[in-house]
Parts: structure tokens; sequence; C-alpha cells
């Protein structure tokens, strides 16, 4: 199962040289919404099935060639749903990104339910000259509310600035039996802005967008300069997805604000969330 997308920068605008994707992924068309930046193209990457089970493997390869920009997100949270005993559902993404291309890969958060099981891997190669921001979050959810816990999460992001010497690693791996602890915040997140600029600029940029994180009830959420001063990095803690979006989207309007001068079109797919 396997999504695999290659954007290329022709004249004034990004478009598909590869697109190549198989069960349950699906890609109906490309979207052309930023005035700036001007030549970037959207995709919203749609699942025919809506939901991770325990025998998926799941595949995606993101490549942008020099000058390229895009936008990748999904058309929903996707659920993870009960695994039997011994499966798991693994998916591993893998992200190119040549001098001068730039990427959001904004995909929605995972839904855990009951004894769901998930590995997931993201493997980030940025050339010099290259930046992205990349998101990945996800909650837990049982529709009987008896606290039910899913039963593995384990999720890895590599950030690779050199061929094969990751400056970043970050693990997190959930997992036990019982029942999930009553806690005020339910739903969590990372965003990750690759960027090269001045150690003080990156700090700089960091606190003023804690400081603007702060101001929101019911989140969590701290930015930080990462290691080798590849970028920005920022973590999230919410009461509820709503505050999760929220927050997430503050982040990236403030780092394409930073980056382009601009806002976003927003790309809210719900606007009652």
């Amino acid at each position: 199962m396997q999504f695999d997308l290659g954007f290329v920068r022709r004249g004034d605008r990004t478009v598909l040289d590869r697109r190549i994707f198989s069960w349950p992924f699906v890609i109906t068309r490309t979207f052309r919404l930023d005035p700036v930046p001007a030549h970037m193209l959207t995709v919203i990457a749609q699942s025919s099935s809506g939901a991770f089970h325990g025998e998926d493997h799941l595949r995606q390869h993101l490549r942008l060639e020099e000058g390229a920009a895009a936008h990748v997100t999904t058309q929903g949270a996707t659920s993870v749903h009960r695994a039997d005993n011994g499966l798991t559902a693994y998916e591993t993404v893998n992200i190119g990104i040549a001098r001068g291309a730039y990427l959001e890969y904004l995909p929605e958060p995972r839904i855990l339910f009951p004894g769901a099981a998930l590995v997931q891997r993201v493997n980030i190669h940025c050339a010099p000259g290259g930046m992205a921001i990349v998101a990945d979050a996800f909650t837990s959810h049982d529709p009987d509310r008896r606290n039910r816990p899913f039963r593995a999460l384990e999720a890895t992001t590599a950030l690779y600035l050199q061929e094969d010497e990751p400056v970043l690693i970050d693990r997190m791996s959930i997992g036990g039996p019982g029942r999930l602890q009553p806690s005020r915040y339910k739903a969590f997140g990372t965003m990750l802005a690759i960027m090269s600029l001045p150690p003080e600029t990156l700090g700089r940029i960091a606190l003023d967008l804690s400081a603007q994180l702060t101001g929101v009830s019911g989140l969590y959420a701290a930015a930080s300069v990462l290691p080798g001063n590849a970028g920005i990095g920022v973590r999230f803690a919410a009461c509820d997805l709503r505050l999760l979006r929220l927050g997430s989207e503050m982040a990236w309007f403030a780092f394409r604000r930073m980056i382009f001068g601009t806002p976003p079109v927003s790309r809210r797919k719900d606007p009652g969330a």
C-alpha cells in the first residue's frame, strides 16, 4: 500500500511529475489556493478505508525537486482500530526536499481506539536551502467511555540535513495494560519548522511563538530551537482535538508569515470544528 508523489517546478508553478497510489490512498485533483507563494500546489490525500487496521503496512513517499513548493494534507482525522494480538499497523513516511524547495506536510491527527497498535516512522531528508513544516498529532478515544487504552503507539521522526547523519531523532513509545489515567489533556502533537536561520533569530521566534500559544486556554504548548539550529520544534498538549487544531494552525500561520510575509489560505475542512 503506497502513496508516492513527486513535485517539480515548471515555470511559475509546481506540478506533479510522479503520482502513484494504491488502496487505500486516493487522490482526485490538486489545488492552487495560495497567492503567496503563488507556485505552491496543494494536495489532499484521501483514504478509501478511512482507518488503519492491524494488518496495514502503509508507505508514503514525497519528493520535492529544486524550487518546488507543496502543501500536503489529509481529508480528516484517521481512526486506528483495534488490532488483534500479534498484529500492528505500520506507517512509514519518507520525505525528500531539494535545495530551494518548500514543503508543508500537515496531516490530520490519528485517533487511537481501544486495542489499537500503531508504529509510525517519518524520515525527513532536507538539502541545504530547503525548508519544511512537518506536523504529527494523535488522540485516544473509547466510544464506550470506559477509559480503555490503545495497545501501543510508537512514533519516530528523524531529520537528516546530510546524507546519512541525523540531526534529530524524536522517538515516543506508549503502551501497556490497564486503563487510561484521567487527564486534562486528551490530544497531543508536534510541529517541526525546518529552516536555516541565525541561532539568535530562531531563539527569538521560539520565544514569541511560545508566548502566543500560552494565551490559549486549554492548550499547553511551547516552542524551542531544534538541535544543530535546524529550525524550530513545537510541542502541543490540548484538552481536545479542536484546541489542538487551533494551536497547530496558530503555529503554521506564524511560520508562514515569517517565511513569506503573509499567512496562508486556511484549509479548514470543517468550519464548525
